[in-house]
């Protein structure tokens, strides 16, 4: 079959966001990793924060059943623009069940993992916030993501 795309085996890492440095916001490109996977484990590597102490750095990875409508299931701990390198991990597990219904635009709070949110597109996506507006603001990471 002529661009066939074969679904990541378990064990497989994805990257969603190259190690880069960054200076603005955005969402990262979607991957679609398909249905036989139950467990994620999500890692933020953060190589460089040199900027003003007040300026701040949000990392989320987010899922979604249908590519379209996103929830957020990580919020890593937010980052200071003057941090020292760090990398964190998250586990997201599809045997987990939730407690409560969560509402679909609310982001988690900072550190927060909600491990029963689960599905086949995941994206990462990051804030970034300029104190002072000096636009000197740049964070260099990367977050990648074992799929089980």
């Amino acid at each position: 079959m002529s661009g066939f795309q074969p679904y990541p085996a378990a064990g497989s890492v994805t990257t969603l966001a190259a190690l880069a440095a960054r200076t603005v916001g955005a969402n990262g490109d979607a991957a679609f990793l398909g249905y036989q996977h139950r467990r994620y484990v999500a890692l933020l590597n953060i190589t460089a924060s040199a900027t003003a102490s007040g300026d701040t750095l949000d990392v989320y990875v987010d899922v979604s059943i249908d590519g379209t409508t996103w929830l957020n299931a990580i919020h890593f701990t937010q980052q200071a623009g003057d941090g020292a390198a760090t990398k964190r991990f998250a586990v997201l597990d599809s045997t987990n069940p939730g407690t409560s219904d969560i509402a679909v635009a609310t982001d988690a709070t900072a550190g927060a993992v909600r491990p029963a949110l689960f599905g086949p597109y995941v994206r990462a996506r990051w804030a970034m916030v300029d104190y002072g507006s000096n636009g000197n603001t740049s964070h260099t990471f990367s977050v990648t993501l074992l799929a089980a």
